[in-house]
């Protein structure tokens, strides 16, 4: 038997094989050859015996007499696959002719043989047939899979589109409650107003990524973050979608250590797997806890099992008193494609899975039927003085001479916003609202362009041709990426192409201010301006 043969017999645990012949000696002798082969065997002496035993039995392939007392063994093969679709059927006969071999073909059978059947012709011609649903149940994975991919497909499409339209919107409502702030600093009435309105943008700005990071399957945007906060932010926006009968306890240390991740897929991770959670618990009423604590992982650890290299991590912990897991379903919880009837309404286990251990983590999960299920997730500990250092990153940074600014964007609430903006920031701006536009201004603006914030989608032509065409006017020009998609797709082809940075719309003041330093940062290495380019050229 063949090496593939016999990886399949044993994921299946037993090759099934139906054996339909009236001759009760022959059919006995064929039966215990297969089984000494580690087939399981069931026998029929008639079409009827063989169209009852089918729906009961499971058979992969069927070995058919051509010729029964009961009828044409041929026809039988028609009969067979209305109950098992997917059987393979193998044709046996004294009385081998081509046209008996052609019928047998044309109604589905997949080889014959001859009796009196060789053992040796029998195991192989059975290597053949088990090969073959090897190799069709691999295409209907890889079809299931490329039906898969297309349907995220349109949804990063769709999500894209809804991003970019949405993201704009936003954008008119945070900067707008960014520059009331600045002109009423000691109005703390509004300030309560504008922290509401700005809270609510985010809010819906992040169920819009949240779709995006779903869609852009693993794609990695870290921030250092105290997970203690995170859930606890993450747990305000889910409890409105989770039974509120189900008591939701946590212990969330403020002190703990922080990590470095992509926010957005954490809290999808987090998200997929409190909705599991909830579910587990038939009939409600019963409790959750989140907890998070900081773990030094040794040698000695990873000697338990746990897949984890030594080093200091921080481990989210969530326990439930639900139904729990039997073995099998705890073996394969993390399986593409495998799904039980707790199943989480948004983000697959598996996906979770993939996500966690791109973050450099592991995820574990520890249950007992009946008796509630727990998971814990490892993520690196980040160094906690980057946290700090990113906390700090607040104050704006004006320019000490008036630098000019070639902003790119073709919606008008954006265009004022950011102009509004980057002018109480002491910058000088110039706007184009076209591809077009920003190109005649970089080849015939009579003075220095330091920088330009640069749309991906124009009316007139995409971001990503713009670019180069800005670059050839302005060599040493500095550009960011300004866009309402996510940082994948075009945005990153502009970044691969040498543009220094990408902000994401809907931002803030302080998140634009800090965009300009970090460019001005990586720029200071660099040939300042790009006005003897211009006087030479």
């Amino acid at each position: 038997m063949s090496t593939e043969v016999n990886s399949v017999l044993q994921k299946e645990e037993a090759g099934r094989v139906l054996i339909v012949d009236d001759e009760e000696d022959f059919a006995l002798s064929l039966e215990d050859i297969l089984e000494s082969r580690g087939y399981r065997v069931e026998k029929a002496h008639s079409q009827k015996a063989a169209l009852d035993k089918i729906k009961h039995f499971d058979a992969q392939v069927a070995l058919l007499d051509i010729r029964l007392r009961s009828g044409d063994g041929i026809n039988l093969i028609s009969n067979l696959k209305k109950v098992r679709s997917g059987i393979v059927c193998v044709m046996m006969t004294a009385y081998a002719t081509i046209d008996t071999a052609v019928k047998a073909l044309q109604q589905g059978a997949y080889d014959y043989l001859k009796k009196p059947v060789e053992p040796g012709d029998l195991l192989a011609t059975l290597d053949h047939c088990f090969e073959k649903i090897r190799l069709e149940n691999e295409k209907k994975q890889l079809e299931a899979r490329l039906l898969q991919s297309q349907k995220m497909e349109a949804i990063a499409t769709l999500a894209g589109g809804i991003a970019h339209e949405f993201n704009n919107a936003l954008v008119g409502i945070t900067g707008n409650a960014d520059l009331l702030e600045l002109d009423f600093p000691n109005d703390e009435k509004l300030k309560n107003y504008t922290t509401s309105m700005k809270t609510s943008a985010f809010r819906m700005a992040g169920l819009t990524n949240q779709l995006l990071a779903y869609a852009r399957g693993g794609k990695y945007q870290p921030e250092t973050f105290s997970l203690s906060k995170f859930i606890k932010d993450t747990l305000t926006l889910l409890q409105h979608t989770m039974d509120p009968s189900i008591c939701i306890d946590t212990d969330l240390p403020h002190d703990s250590s922080p990590v470095e991740g992509d926010l957005t897929q954490l809290q999808m991770v987090l998200s997929a797997l409190l909705n599991n959670a909830s579910e587990a618990i038939d009939g409600g009423g019963g409790s959750i806890r989140v907890s998070v604590r900081d773990e030094k992982v040794d040698g000695g650890f990873t000697d338990t099992g746990y897949d984890l290299k030594p080093g200091s991590y921080v481990c989210i912990t969530i326990e439930d008193n639900g139904q729990g897991m039997d073995r099998e379903t705890r073996q394969r919880i993390f399986e593409p494609f495998f799904s039980t009837k707790f199943h989480g309404r948004g983000l697959g286990l598996s996906a979770a899975y993939g996500i966690v251990k791109n973050h450099g983590g592991r995820i574990f999960v520890d249950s007992i039927q009946g008796s509630g299920t727990v998971i814990r997730i490892f993520l690196p500990a980040a160094d906690r003085d980057k946290e700090i250092k990113e906390a700090k990153k607040s104050k704006a940074l004006l320019p000490s001479e008036p630098e000019t600014i070639l902003l790119i964007d073709d919606e008008e609430p954006v265009m004022k916003v950011a102009r509004t903006m980057l002018e109480r920031l002491g910058y000088r701006v110039l706007a184009a609202k076209t591809g077009g536009e920003a190109i005649d201004i970089a080849q015939t603006y009579d003075g220095e362009i330091n920088l330009s914030l640069l749309d991906i989608k124009l009316p007139d032509m995409e971001g990503g041709n713009v670019y180069p065409l800005i670059m050839k006017a302005r060599p040493n020009l500095k550009v960011i990426v300004c866009s309402g998609y996510s940082i994948d797709g075009p945005a990153q082809a502009i970044l691969d192409a040498g543009a220094l940075d990408f902000i994401q719309k809907p931002f803030t003041f302080n998140t634009l201010s800090e965009k300009l330093r970090a460019v001005w940062e990586i720029g200071n290495d660099n040939q300042g301006g790009d006005n003897a380019d211009k006087k030479n050229a």
